[in-house]
């Protein structure tokens, strides 16, 4: 892995990756977790998760030639931190295509609904929105049964928050280049 300049081994990214999860562990970020997310849904209805790279999911073919479909540690790591705050979404990139998989807690998904969830979705959605830089990432054969869409095009995610009830995910692609088409999309509706 390379930033800014310095090559870093896994070792290194390992120290980093344990020194954010340390971080997210830490009292004061903890107590604004529980007091924002999971006492009052009202105030604050969702809790989304950001990262560059595939800290959960991903079916792109060099994650699963490593046999884990997610960046090394990552999923192992957070997964738990995700379920015990009622994360709702993880959003990422560096996987240049787009993939959702379904609401998943430990490899399994925990909702049958595909498109519009209403009220604690119970598992993390992950959503892969890699598609508007460099070349486009290939996908392994057989999909996995959590991914729920993949698209192997250029596109971007659109997030819209119409009130504090209801969030709408919308992911324009190119759609084999004849202009943005929104392709994918899922809502969840707090009741």
């Amino acid at each position: 892995m390379n930033v800014i300049g310095q090559t870093l081994d896994h070792s290194s990214t390992l120290r980093i990756l344990v020194e954010n999860v340390e971080f997210l562990q830490k009292p004061c970020t903890i107590t604004l977790l529980r007091t924002k997310p999971n006492s009052d849904r009202k105030q604050q209805p969702w809790l989304i998760f950001a990262a560059h790279r595939p800290l959960g999911y991903s079916s792109n073919s060099w994650y699963a030639m490593e046999g884990s479909f997610e960046e090394p540690m990552g999923r192992e790591s957070l997964q738990g931190l995700w379920q015990k705050y009622k994360v709702d979404i993880a959003f990422y990139g560096h996987v240049h295509n787009y993939e959702r998989v379904c609401p998943i807690y430990q490899n399994q998904c925990v909702n049958k609904e595909k498109y519009h969830y209403s009220g604690t979705v119970n598992g993390t959605i992950h959503v892969v929105v890699g598609g508007g830089g460099s070349h486009l990432s290939d996908f392994t054969a057989s999909p996995p049964v959590w991914s729920i869409f993949r698209d192997r095009d250029y596109g971007f995610g659109k997030l819209t928050a119409f009130n504090h009830s209801y969030l709408l995910f919308e992911y324009p692609s190119m759609y084999s280049r004849k202009g943005f088409t929104t392709i994918c999309q899922f809502a969840i509706n707090f009741v």
